[in-house]
């Protein structure tokens, strides 16, 4: 039992630190004590939650290699998995909206809060900087070096753990990326899924997602200023 209740206080406690911070970093904001323009809000969260999968996992005597940092063997080899996972990666963005409008109707994800960025280079180029910082990676230690080892630990003792621990830590991916509306819910589900497959089938190497991910935000940032 105890194999079970560890990496669900471990999971509860990063959920809960993250929610603090974006509560935290909303109440801030709403005073006017600091302000930060939309395309930024919410880093707080992603960024403690970080923290706090790190530091948990250390507090269990484990290291960066459990959270998948190790170092690829051949870079070559890495370049090629980035250049497949961006590939799929931009595959399903399209083809999965079309397939899900064929039984439902959607909305468009909302990304009105990065209207800033459009036609901006300065913005664009300095959010291109930044989302990898403060996002890609920080998403892919919570979310897949983190989140599918401790949802792994849970599972264990389960056919499919692997698929459990894709499609747990996808949905949650998900739920947290509401202020994109439904439709970019739909697609971040998507994302997270991929990214999760990925990390799997690249040996847990969460570098080669982390750049992979990384490309997608910059593809986004090119996106946004051109749109």
């Amino acid at each position: 039992m105890k194999k079970q209740v560890e990496p669900l206080i471990d999971i509860a406690t990063v959920i809960l630190v993250s929610g603090l911070a974006f509560f935290l970093e909303d109440f801030v904001h709403s005073k006017g004590w600091i302000k930060v323009g939309p395309e930024v809000r919410g880093v707080s969260s992603v960024l403690a939650g970080a923290i706090a999968a790190v530091v948990i996992t250390f507090a269990r005597g484990r290291n960066f290699s459990d959270l998948g940092f190790m170092r690829p063997k051949r870079w070559g080899i890495t370049a090629l998995q980035v250049a497949a996972i961006l590939i799929t990666f931009i595959a399903a963005q399209n083809l999965v909206p079309q397939i899900i409008s064929i039984f439902i109707e959607i909305p468009d994800p909302d990304m009105s809060r990065y209207e800033s960025i459009s036609g901006n280079l300065g913005l664009a180029i300095a959010m291109a900087f930044l989302f990898p910082i403060t996002a890609s990676i920080p998403e892919e230690i919570i979310y897949r070096g983190f989140l599918m080892d401790r949802i792994s630990s849970i599972f264990s003792q389960k056919k499919g753990v692997s698929i459990i621990a894709v499609f747990t830590q996808g949905i949650i991916f998900s739920l947290v990326h509401f202020q994109w509306g439904i439709g970019g819910m739909i697609l971040t589900l998507s994302m997270g899924i991929i990214w999760g497959v990925a990390y799997l089938l690249c040996g847990r190497n969460l570098w080669v997602v982390i750049l992979a991910h990384s490309g997608g935000h910059i593809l986004f940032v090119i996106y946004l200023y051109l749109n």
